[in-house]
C-alpha cells in the first residue's frame, strides 16, 4: 500500500468544485531517529503506513494554481474566439474551485512501541480518540482554516501540530 488515504482521488474527482477535506493520518512520516532494533522496526511501520498527504497536498496545490491562472488567463480571449477548439479544450482543465484541507496526523506516544499496528486495547483506544478529539478542538479553535482560501492562493492545508497554513 503506497497511501492508505486517497487524498488524491478525492481531489481530483471534481477539481472545479469548492472542497474542504478533513485529511486524518494514522501514522506520521517524520519522526526520530531510530536509536535500536526495536525503534527501527517501529520507524519502518511509520513510514510503511503514513499518507503520503505532504506531497499529494504540494502536488494539488501546484495544480490548482495552474488551473485557476488558467481560468484568469482565459478570461483575456475576447468571446468571438472563445469557439475555438483550443480554447474548448483550455476550458475543460480550467477551474476557479477553492481547495482547504485540514490535515490531521496522529502524533505518537511515548509508551508506543512497534506494536501499535495490532494493539487495540479498550486503554489504547481511548488514548487514540482522546487524541483525535484534542485536535480536531485545535482546529476548530481556528475557524479562519474552515473558511475559503482567498482566490490568490486557491489551496491551502492546515496543520495543527505545526500551528501554520501550508
Amino acid at each position: 500500500m503506497v497511501s492508505n488515504t486517497p487524498l488524491y482521488e478525492v481531489l481530483s474527482e471534481r477539481p472545479g468544485c469548492d472542497t474542504l477535506v478533513f485529511q486524518v493520518d494514522l501514522w506520521s512520516a517524520r519522526g526520530t531517529l531510530p536509536r535500536d532494533l526495536a525503534d527501527v522496526a517501529e520507524r519502518s511501520k511509520e513510514i510503511q503506513y503514513s499518507s503520503r498527504t505532504r506531497l499529494v497536498t504540494e502536488f494539488m496545490r501546484r495544480t490548482q494554481e495552474q488551473r485557476r491562472l488558467l481560468h484568469d488567463v482565459m478570461a483575456l480571449v475576447p468571446e468571438d474566439r472563445r469557439d475555438h477548439p483550443v480554447y474548448r479544450h483550455a476550458e475543460a482543465s480550467a477551474a476557479e474551485a477553492l481547495t482547504n484541507v485540514i490535515h490531521l496526523i496522529y502524533r505518537n506516544k511515548p509508551h508506543e512501541g512497534h506494536f501499535k499496528d495490532y494493539e487495540f486495547s479498550a486503554a489504547s483506544m481511548r488514548s487514540h480518540w482522546q487524541s483525535g478529539l484534542d485536535d480536531m478542538r485545535h482546529t476548530l479553535a481556528r475557524p479562519q482554516w474552515l473558511a475559503a482560501p482567498d482566490p490568490e492562493h486557491p489551496f491551502v492545508a492546515h496543520d495543527v501540530h505545526r500551528g501554520d497554513a501550508g
